[in-house]
């Protein structure tokens, strides 16, 4: 398909030729200069003219031979690079970096000069001509006045060095930096040539010495049987005969990666054998039993999933999961359920990295703040500049100008960092022009999230350079998330469940989520992490968190039974008591509490999530019992293995207190409308200048300093396929007494009272003797007796009603009618 032009890509076109042939003319009347020729220095009569140019050529070379000397023959050089430059491709900026286009013209200035002296003193004339023609020669004559050669040579030395670097911005220590990086390579691997020799000959006789180990064996077995024989002749001929003895040489093949291979999922666990790729039914005859000095490749015997049973404890402490794992199930989903990355962004350039740097300092000069880029780190979303102030500039002057610093660079918003770990530097963090999305399987299938050894590592996104961020809930203990509407905190919720998904069996966490939505976390219901059914009413969400405080304080007195601090503790001393055939009983088990005879060995514990998705909405409609429900989980439950998320969308300080803050130090916040709310969730500003979409701050425990990360994006439909995966391994057991069971001591609040177990007032017999005998009963009659309160008078008439002496109120005055008998005199 053809392009048509506009006229202005024509006049730029048409400009480029026209150089073209300039240049090739120019370059044609140089070369083929004549002193003969009638030029403007002279005049003569011949009769031919020798110059290719004609006339106008040997009027063209004569000029510029005179101003020039031998530069004469770069000027076709200039003409071409300049009209590339200019022409082709052109783009049109109002805003112009007048700072570097004057360094350049000086720099050139400076190199034409110094260039033009040096020829003038170090070449003999060229024809008749001055070798660094009028200039050099105007230069040269008047520093020769006041200086001696060599003085001279120096000077113009130090110009044209200085000149080609503002002109072509080289810098001279990165040459010399890798120079010498590139000298001490090369010595370090001549002297290391010896140690790879020997290496790789110790490389070679042990393959020697494996391979005849292998032949042994293929003997052994054609010495019982032919069939055996064929078989291993069979595994030999199939193996490659390329050997790689390093990865590095791997790598160095042509056109190879590691990359390249596509390894799929679902083959990575399973047992794998060579024996495989046969059919049995070619044999005629079974294959006899090989002796046990003879190599026989086998299959690695199936993990059998020992069977957990917590029948023999309380209903609300039974973690037990009913699994119906199928046959080739792999244990956890796969990777392959979440979308790849369809778009390839291509990288940042060095020299529009560049480019941007000298913008940086450029407008920060206009604001009279000089500050030098030291260091530039392209991400996915962001490019961070490190800037080092000149002596004396404070960092709250930069911070101040944020707003000024984001119209000035034309970008959405400025972030300035003042404090970097370990740096001496403050950085500037500006938005691509292109942003990239960071896909859940990227963080997912990266080596750090499958290193990681925890069941309760999770996976934020990516930090600013794109390495992935994986973080361990264990250790936070508790996280509070917080951001405005739209800015992806619901999605990084979502993110968070689906890796636990992908690194925690049911056996190790089991999970309470409370949705008020009633629409974000409601596609998890069925999977068998579940505790029980997602939670969408308030006002079984304070039962749940309820009995989240009645299980750690049950877990606290089995720890403390058997002698360890956390719950990690706990596991590996039950697992080692299992091995070592002595298992442990319950310490905090009691006759009649079972029909067991004696007290029942202790199992495995999981860790408890709670996750609350707008936690806010739960406040408001609970209130204080809620908020002390919080605290008291978040000051004990990290040794008990309870673990609190967080998330709202209105971070005010009635939402989130000071106690929730105090217990709760590892905090993420998306982007927020103002500074104020930047403060409530992190402590400092910073928030407020957030792109939204995902993009955070975290701020682990122990750490004053945030670290921005880019959310990982999963889609809802890659979370249905996440869930619908885990329904097919089991079905959750729920547990009925965590939205509507009893409360017991240990759950109560300070100056709480137990439902259903309330004590009889010490004057009720006086009171049924009072209103058996008036016949009467009313709350002011019996306040006025017994000169009691209104509160206790009320709990005493509800008391009676309870005990069958008064009835129920009726009538439209809600009259009360005696039941009892009136007393008997005697």
């Amino acid at each position: 398909m053809i392009n048509h032009l506009n006229g202005v890509q024509k006049l730029f076109e048409v400009g480029i030729i026209v150089s073209v042939f300039i240049a090739i003319f120019i370059s044609i009347s140089l070369f083929t200069f004549s002193e003969t020729d009638p030029s403007w220095s002279q005049q003569q009569w011949v009769a031919e003219i020798e110059n290719a140019g004609g006339k106008g050529g040997a009027w063209v070379a004569d000029i510029l031979f005179y101003a020039f000397g031998l530069l004469a023959y770069f000027i076709p050089l200039i003409i071409v690079f300049m009209a590339w430059i200019l022409l082709w491709k052109p783009k049109l900026k109002l805003d112009i970096d007048f700072l570097n286009l004057g360094l350049r013209v000086v720099g050139f200035v400076f190199t034409l000069f110094s260039m033009s002296g040096i020829a003038s003193l170090n070449f003999n004339d060229f024809h008749y001509y001055p070798s660094g023609g009028l200039i050099g020669d105007i230069v040269a004559q008047s520093m020769l006045g006041f200086f001696s050669l060599l003085a001279v040579n120096l000077i113009l030395l130090t110009l044209l060095i200085s000149g080609t670097t503002l002109l072509f911005g080289f810098s001279w220590l990165r040459f010399i930096d890798g120079v010498g990086a590139f000298v001490i390579a090369t010595c370090a691997w001549l002297v290391n040539i010896p140690t790879m020799l020997a290496e790789r000959s110790t490389k070679k006789a042990e393959q020697k010495q494996q391979k005849e180990i292998e032949q042994k064996s293929i003997a052994n077995v054609a010495a019982i049987t032919p069939e055996a024989a064929q078989i291993e002749q069979i595994q030999t001929e199939s193996e490659p005969d390329v050997i790689i003895e390093d990865d590095n040489a791997a790598d160095a093949l042509p056109g190879f990666s590691f990359n390249d291979i596509e390894i799929d999922d679902e083959y990575d666990n399973a047992p794998f054998s060579i024996n495989d790729d046969f059919n049995d039914d070619v044999f005629d005859e079974p294959i006899p039993t090989i002796e046990k000095d003879v190599i026989q490749p086998s299959k690695p015997a199936p993990k059998v999933e020992a069977k957990v049973d917590f029948s023999h404890l309380p209903e609300h402490a039974r973690p037990v999961i009913k699994r119906k794992v199928e046959s080739g199930l792999a244990p956890f989903p796969s990777i392959d359920l979440l979308d790849k990355p369809n778009k390839k962004y291509d990288p940042i350039s060095q020299e529009d990295l560049d480019a941007a740097a000298r913008l940086v300092e450029s407008k920060l000069l206009e604001f009279k703040i000089k500050a030098e880029v030291v260091n530039v780190l392209p991400g996915p979303v962001i490019t961070r500049f490190e800037l080092a102030l000149s002596p004396g500039m404070k960092v709250s002057t930069v911070t101040s100008l944020e707003k000024d610093l984001a119209r000035a660079l034309s970008a959405m918003s400025v972030r300035v960092v003042d404090q970097i770990p370990g740096k001496s530097v403050i950085a500037l963090e500006l938005p691509n022009k292109h942003r990239e999305i960071v896909f859940s399987s990227q963080v997912l299938g990266s080596d750090a999230f499958a290193k990681a050894k925890s069941p309760l590592s999770m996976v934020l996104g990516a930090d600013i350079s794109g390495q992935p961020v994986v973080v361990d809930l264990g250790k936070m203990p508790h996280l509070l998330v917080a951001g405005t509407t739209g800015s992806g905190k619901s999605v990084g919720v979502n993110c968070m469940l689906v890796s636990l998904l992908y690194k925690s069996a049911p056996e190790d966490v089991r999970m309470i989520l409370i949705d008020p939505k009633m629409l974000e976390l409601s596609v998890y219901e069925g999977i068998p992490h579940l505790l029980t059914e997602v939670v969408t009413d308030m006002k079984e969400a304070a039962n749940a968190l309820r009995w989240c405080v009645g299980e750690m304080e049950r877990r606290y007195k089995l720890l403390s039974a058997v002698g360890v601090r956390t719950l990690a503790g706990y596991n590996k001393a039950v697992k080692e008591s299992i091995e070592a055939g002595e298992p442990l009983t319950d310490p905090l088990w009691k006759p009649g509490d079972s029909m067991d005879v004696s007290a029942p060995e202790l199992e495995k514990l999981p860790s408890i999530v709670v996750v609350v998705d707008e936690f806010a909405d739960m406040m408001m409609i609970v209130g204080k019992k809620c908020e002390e429900l919080i605290t008291r989980i978040a000051q004990k439950a990290r040794a008990a293995g309870i673990h609190l998320i967080l998330a709202t969308q209105r971070p005010s300080v009635d939402v989130i207190t000071g106690l929730i803050k105090a217990n709760i130090p590892t905090r993420i916040a998306f982007q927020v409308s103002s500074k104020i709310d930047s403060r409530t969730i992190l402590g400092q500003q910073g928030a407020e200048t957030l792109l939204g979409h995902g993009d955070m701050l975290y701020m682990p425990p122990g750490v004053g300093v945030p670290t921005r990360v880019h959310g990982a994006f999963v889609d809802d439909h890659e979370v249905h396929k996440v869930v619908n995966d885990w329904k097919k391994r089991g079905e959750p057991n729920y547990i009925q007494d965590i939205l509507n069971g009893e409360t017991s001591l240990d759950t109560l609040l300070p100056g709480e009272e137990a439902e259903g177990d309330e004590e009889i007032d010490a004057l009720f017999d006086e009171v049924v003797a009072f209103i058996t005998e008036t016949r009467k009963v009313s709350i002011s009659s019996i306040q006025r007796k017994f000169r009691i309160g209104y509160n206790r008078s009320a709990r005493l008439v509800d008391q009676l009603q309870a005990q069958g002496v008064i009835s129920a109120p009726s009538g439209a005055n809600s009259s009360r009618d005696v039941l009892a008998p009136p007393p008997v005199k005697d």
